[in-house]
């Protein structure tokens, strides 16, 4: 069994305070537990592995940084600081998604358009159906 590192055990602790600081700043606005697991995509069984004095569970970067946007979560990793969950912005506007390729069959990708981007570069516009899973 992998054991954890004092590092590890510091982000825990660190991440406990923060979200049972969070979970008091919103019960005091009137949310529940339950609500405030929701703002996060989580259940409450989620929440309480992060929270429980032992921290058997570290959250998702998805969730740390929904809890830094939502909540106001300070939590920093180490020499990586709050870099690592923080999004780097295209200056073209686009965004970048990330999904699973497993969650891809040939049969659900469409070739919408593909255009010239200068000398050396194209665009390809594809229309992915998720819908019909791999």
């Amino acid at each position: 069994m992998k054991r954890d590192t004092p590092q590890d055990e510091v982000f825990k602790s660190a991440v406990r305070e923060e979200f049972l600081r969070a979970i008091k700043h919103a019960q005091e606005m009137g949310y529940t537990v339950d609500k405030f697991a929701e703002t996060l995509g989580i259940t409450r069984a989620a929440l309480h592995k992060y929270t429980r004095k032992e921290g058997q569970s570290i959250p998702s970067l998805r969730v740390l940084e929904k809890a830094r946007r939502k909540w106001k979560l300070r939590v920093s990793y180490g020499d990586l600081g709050h870099a690592f969950i923080s999004r780097t912005p295209r200056a073209d506007g686009q965004l970048e998604l990330q999904f699973s390729v497993s969650d891809i069959v040939k049969e659900n990708i469409q070739v919408q358009r593909i255009t010239p981007k200068g000398d050396k570069a194209v665009e390809l516009l594809l229309k992915i159906d998720f819908s019909k899973r791999a």
